[in-house]
């Protein structure tokens, strides 16, 4: 049997050995990127929720995030590092006795848009308000210290449409399967494939000063074990105040709204009542420094 500190030291390694792996693919497709934009950021939302618990969780939130293009699509590599406070405390010795301190979570995603019109090297992918035509493979890693201990690990690919407009915007109808932990039960969860609905935008104007308005939303199928579709809406208002100091495209700072209906598919609890922590709806607060 494995004691609850070499499963964590275990689980920070993988960690770990993950994110240096995904650096990896982001540092190799850099050097060979046709355009890539990098920045760490600083986002503060004081009403998250976690599943089992109406009480807002205030949450900081720092990221390293990697967008390139490349010979054959795009890489897209994140990584977010979250602190709660203690309205979701870390697990302690026992289920009933958590620590005092705020959980942390560690969440990794990568993933690359192969692009048939550079695959192809042409533009018969192209038509009327239809820019690209591409398939996205990745996937997404994640592990927590609170009682629950989640440690997903999520195979996401399908299809995705790059629509001709002044800006970004894509559409993908994605294959999306999930493993998971259950530190109540201390077994592996694994979920039914379901699918995925998912849209990314981000666009450009000028609003006094240079604005990006940018953001993702998802809707996932059910995926068994007694879960219902889950809708994820995150979008941020971002203004370029760089350009006051004449630092163009470096600093970002603004606002941004998180909204989550069955949050990771939570339906009810284990006395059959609606599962409490299920929706989100919270503001945001994040600053960006790019390079």
């Amino acid at each position: 049997m494995i004691s609850t500190r070499g499963a964590a030291h275990a689980g920070m390694k993988a960690i770990r050995i993950a994110a240096a792996v995904a650096l990896a693919c982001a540092a190799g497709a850099a050097s060979a990127a046709d355009w890539s934009d990098t920045f760490i950021g600083y986002t503060y939302g004081p009403q998250f929720r976690q599943p089992g618990s109406d009480a807002f969780v205030t949450k900081n939130i720092f990221t390293l995030q990697h967008v390139s293009g490349y010979k054959y699509g795009t890489n897209f590599f994140n990584v977010d590092m979250l602190k709660s406070d203690t309205n979701n405390r870390a697990k302690g010795p026992t289920i009933g006795s958590p620590s005092e301190r705020g959980a942390q979570e560690v969440y990794v995603t990568y993933n690359t848009l192969l692009s048939f019109n550079k695959l192809t090297n042409s533009t018969s992918f192209s038509a009327g308000p239809i820019a690209d035509v591409g398939l996205q493979l990745g996937f997404d890693f994640n592990s927590m210290n609170d009682t629950f201990g989640a440690g997903l690990f999520k195979k996401i690919a399908g299809p995705k449409v790059t629509f001709a407009v002044p800006g970004l915007l894509q559409l993908g109808l994605l294959y999306y399967k999930e493993d998971n932990n259950n530190g109540f039960s201390g077994k592996n969860i694994d979920f039914d494939p379901a699918l995925r609905l998912n849209a990314v935008w981000s666009f450009n104007f000028d609003a006094g000063l240079p604005t990006v308005f940018k953001g993702w939303a998802t809707y996932t199928g059910e995926k068994g074990q007694n879960t219902l579709p889950e809708t994820w809406f995150e979008t941020f208002y971002m203004v370029d105040v760089g350009t006051l100091a004449s630092q163009p495209k470096t600093f970002y700072a603004g606002v941004g709204y998180q909204y989550i209906n069955h949050k990771f598919g939570a339906n009810v609890d284990s006395s059959g009542n609606p599962m409490p922590g299920r929706k989100v709806s919270s503001p945001m607060f994040r600053v960006e420094a790019h390079f």
